[in-house]
């Protein structure tokens, strides 16, 4: 059976202020870079403050160390490994193999999330997956977990508990309206698909801290929540000041207040956000930054320990508004309102809603043509050349244009995300191609204007998509009970 979580019992307890930092393995199976990651695991257990050690998945689209050999150190050491899930690099069998490989090694954590889209390496720029979204993630260990899913020995279940606890991100930080009630709706969504804690992305406006726990307290949403306390250097400062790290707003103000800074200052920042985030009402912090050892977070939890009566006071002081002007230029002027969405919608309930007049004179006409190959062809040919040039249509062959306001995920979303998006984008743009707007900042921008979060968190999750209706049509499947609609 599984040994005591002290972890879990932290974050589940009110009473409780709950310390994970997050350790970043780089490439290559060791050298000095593990072995100080090591020595800090190690002193953390000693110091007994930290609870969890999260360990990062290819952080920032790079390859590193795969998190499980640093999880694995860690649990020999007495800490609980906190392992980052990320879906970039995995298709489905390779999420159910991990699953079942962390299983075996007894983790009991897991922080899912999309991550950051692969960057060039070997010979070039590496296939993005995303076969899974994480919403999808949280579902399948759920569901393998209810027994939902595949059928597993009762011995081995005894033996190695599938037990995990998904965390989910969330962003409170960003710049544009329709980003920010995505990243809501998205959350809602996640919680309820099983998440059983939160971890938020990096941030330094206390305004939106607040925010997102009177969003969660304001809809009975009661999970743990743990506010993102990143310790950044001048130069990485500059990076993420630029734009450098996906999902990530530091404020131009603030790079040159770190830059201005000694390293004392900007953990004594840091020291003073914990009281106030402590303060605020969340469950704990996680730790990072880069080019710290240990004796400098021990020196960031004595200061704030020494802080924490004072944490209203500190608040002003370490607050940083996010530039509201930013909201003007985020999205690129010509996509707002809804185009030809009426229309697109009037035809797809005229013709694609099986009770409709339309919809059974379409419906026998393409399971007449799945019966005969040369009439299959052509109906196939004929929907890729009117999808292809209204929607840009990549022939999936289970089309979801009507949950995404009539915009194709497939084309339009460069990691092809069918359930909201990423948390990638800035300022309303895509994390991978910058010139452009993000795919679901569009859709949300299609939509009516009253559109409320409760409304794009109420939509139908999406199932991962069938790969072996690629390249057929989706009319017919959809006719057949063959894409995720079933026949329904």
């Amino acid at each position: 059976m599984f040994s005591p979580d002290p972890f879990a019992d932290s974050l589940y307890d009110p009473h409780s202020f709950t310390i994970t930092y997050e350790l970043v393995p780089g490439q290559g199976a060791g050298g000095r870079k593990i072995e100080r990651l090591l020595e800090f695991a190690r002193r953390a257990r000693e110091d007994g403050r930290i609870t969890a050690l999260s360990v990062t998945d290819n952080a920032g689209g790079h390859p590193a160390l795969a998190p499980v050999a640093m999880g694995a150190e860690i649990r020999k050491i007495g800490l609980e490994p906190l392992i980052h899930f990320s879906l970039k690099d995995k298709n489905r069998n390779q999420v159910e193999s991990h699953l079942f490989l962390y299983q075996r090694l007894r983790f009991r954590h897991l922080l899912v999330l999309g991550g950051d889209f692969p960057r060039p390496t070997y010979h070039g720029q590496a296939r993005p997956v995303y076969d899974l979204d994480t919403i999808q993630t949280i579902r399948l260990v759920e569901d393998i977990k209810a027994g939902r899913y595949r059928h597993m020995d009762r011995e081995e279940l005894r033996e190695h508990p599938f037990a995990f606890q998904c965390a989910c991100v969330v962003s409170p930080f960003k710049l544009s309206r329709a980003e920010q009630e995505w990243q809501y709706a998205k959350l809602i969504r996640k919680i309820r698909s099983g998440a059983r804690y939160v971890v938020t992305q990096l941030g330094y406006d206390m305004d939106r801290f607040e925010e997102l726990l009177v969003f969660l307290n304001s809809r009975a949403l009661q999970v743990p929540v743990l506010a993102n306390v990143f310790i950044p250097g001048p130069r990485v400062a500059r990076i993420m000041a630029g734009g450098g790290v996906p999902g990530v707003v530091l404020p131009e103000s603030l790079a040159e207040e770190m830059e201005r800074q000694g390293k004392e200052q900007r953990l004594m920042r840091a020291a003073k956000m914990v009281a106030v985030l402590k303060g605020m009402g969340y469950a704990g912090v996680h730790l990072g930054g880069n080019g710290l050892d240990f004796d400098d977070i021990a020196f960031v939890l004595d200061q704030a320990e020494a802080l924490s009566g004072q944490w209203q006071k500190l608040r002003a002081e370490v607050h940083c508004p996010l530039d509201a002007a930013a909201e003007t230029g985020a999205v690129t002027p010509g996509i707002r309102g809804g185009g030809g969405l009426p229309v697109h919608r009037l035809i797809h309930r005229l013709f694609f809603t099986r009770t409709t007049v339309g919809g059974r004179l379409l419906g026998a006409l393409c399971r007449f043509c799945d019966r005969r190959p040369v009439a299959r062809s052509l109906l196939t040919v004929l929907e890729k050349m009117i999808k292809g040039l209204l929607f840009r249509c990549r022939m999936c062959g289970d089309c979801t244009l009507a949950d995404s306001a009539f915009l194709c995920p497939q084309s339009g979303c460069p990691k092809r995300l069918v359930n909201g998006p990423c948390g990638g984008s800035r300022a309303g743009r895509c994390e991978v191609f910058t010139d452009r707007p993000c795919f679901w900042v569009r859709v949300r921008h299609r939509l009516p204007p009253e559109t409320s979060i409760e409304e794009l968190a109420a939509r139908p999750v999406l199932p991962p998509k069938n790969w072996a209706l690629e390249n057929s049509s989706s009319w017919i499947n959809y006719f057949q009970g063959r894409d995720h609609t079933g026949g329904g």
